[in-house]
């Protein structure tokens, strides 16, 4: 992926997670190589399947009452805003913005993932392992 370091699978141990990270890896590995006829269509995917993966995250946290919420929230907020501020870019032909984008959400994601998804994947698991099993 043009000199970044990117795993090919990331594993939290929470299926939910891993799917949907991986998923989105996949995705931005083949926009990094699409040709621009596939930019907005590829654009448009990566922020479905943030806002996909975002939103159970963040019913997630809400069950679990965790106390990263706020800032996890405004982090996903943050890059959503972005995102569709280039989609109309795209719309119009101009493809090296979305390109740009593609290049930096792989150290995004990642810093993302180390900061705020690890943790919650912990007190996800922490959560489960404690939880008094339904009789």
């Amino acid at each position: 992926m043009e000199n970044t370091t990117w795993p090919r699978h990331i594993q939290f141990g929470i299926a939910e997670m891993d799917d949907a990270h991986n998923a989105l890896i996949e995705e931005l590995t083949a926009s990094l190589q699409a040709p621009d006829s596939e930019i907005e269509r590829r654009l448009r995917r990566i922020i479905a399947l943030l806002e996909k993966d975002f939103h159970e995250e963040e019913k997630r946290m809400e069950e679990i009452e965790f106390s990263g919420l706020q800032e996890h929230r405004e982090h996903h907020a943050k890059l959503l805003s972005a995102l569709h501020h280039v989609v109309p870019h795209t719309i119009g032909g101009d493809y090296v913005l979305a390109r740009q984008v593609f290049r930096m959400l792989p150290q995004w994601f990642l810093g993302h993932l180390v900061k705020m998804d690890a943790p919650l994947a912990h007190a996800l698991q922490a959560v489960k392992a404690y939880a008094i099993p339904e009789a």
